[in-house]
């Protein structure tokens, strides 16, 4: 069941004050620009937003899916689409808050030539260790480790990524050394971890639910700040004693800088109306997803926040993409 947040209640009224448009937004279809491959979380989820906004607005809502470098194609082209809301980029976490410090010479500004719009869902990072692990906690995990004498290996889907950066995060809470372990992908990582040829993961939470579920991995902590639903016998990072450790992947809705407010204010009305619908909420929540209403404003404050939090992790650790 949704569990709505002190601040997304907050944010309804602004959200239902919605300024007068001369006429009904959209006049004609929309692009849903999905800058991963099919298949995955991001272009699941937004394809079941698709579903329901053609059914609300009576016109097509299309999902497109423009893969490569790191997403920063699909939202290069977004940015330089045309400012009337008919063409959106769904896009996660890593792509809008880190990517600007991994990438600091592309042909375009994630920062100054896309505009937030609103958040669609959130889902925790959950740290993983293989069942192999004496340690049943992050206290025991961490002493263990201090015990060995030698640097953590922690794996990753890449460099840059999100579950890389969390573990960089945790390391740094937690005061120890660690040595990155990059893999092609969540998938051989995840193999190697439940192998105990590394420590630990940072996976989101989709990818190890069911590892966890089948006895392959211990789950140790989730970074949010509230437990999971999906896990809730799991303790959250805070909880286990590092409240610094918060890593949240989100999917958002983004649409071309100079795109009107009224327009912004729209499109987030709607999705709030979607993330109370009980057949989309259950969707989103099988996917993993918690919906979490945030419109143009609130969500432009998270990512700046992020850019600080995960730009600053970028460039302490210099990590380096190929």
């Amino acid at each position: 069941m949704l569990r709505m947040t002190r601040r997304a209640v907050l944010a309804l009224p602004a959200l239902a004050a919605l300024p007068a448009m001369a006429q009904p937004f959209p006049q004609r279809p929309v692009r849903l620009v999905a800058p991963f491959a099919a298949g995955a979380s991001l272009d699941a989820t937004s394809r079941l937003f698709a579903r329901f906004l053609e059914a609300r607005w009576g016109q097509s809502v299309v999902v497109e899916n423009r893969t490569g470098a790191a997403g920063n194609i699909g939202a290069e082209f977004v940015a330089r689409a045309a400012p009337d809301g008919l063409t959106l980029l769904v896009a996660p976490t890593g792509l809008m808050t880190v990517n600007p410090s991994l990438y600091p010479s592309l042909a375009f500004s994630i920062e100054n030539d896309l505009t937030p719009v609103a958040m669609l869902g959130s889902l925790p990072n959950v740290m993983v260790v293989p069942t192999s692990t004496a340690a049943n906690s992050v206290a025991e995990f961490l002493a263990a480790m201090r015990a060995a004498g030698r640097p953590i290996l922690y794996g990753s889907p890449g460099a840059g990524s999100l579950v890389h950066l969390s573990a960089e995060l945790f390391l740094r809470e937690a005061n120890i050394a660690g040595t990155h372990v990059p893999y092609r992908g969540s998938a051989p990582a995840l193999v190697d971890l439940a192998a105990g040829r590394i420590d630990v993961m940072f996976e989101n939470q989709p990818g190890a639910l069911p590892l966890v579920r089948d006895g392959r991995l211990k789950a140790l902590a989730v970074t949010a700040p509230r437990r999971s639903a999906a896990l809730p016998e799991v303790p959250t990072t805070a909880e286990a004693g590092l409240p610094g450790v918060v890593a949240v992947p989100w999917f958002a809705l983004f649409a071309p800088a100079r795109t009107p407010p009224e327009i912004l204010e729209k499109i987030a009305a709607d999705v709030a109306a979607g993330q109370q619908d009980p057949g989309l909420r259950a969707a989103l929540e099988a996917l993993g997803l918690t919906p979490e209403v945030l419109g143009p404003a609130q969500l432009q404050a998270l990512v700046t926040r992020e850019r600080a939090l995960f730009g600053g992790i970028v460039r302490a650790a210099n990590i380096r993409v190929e």
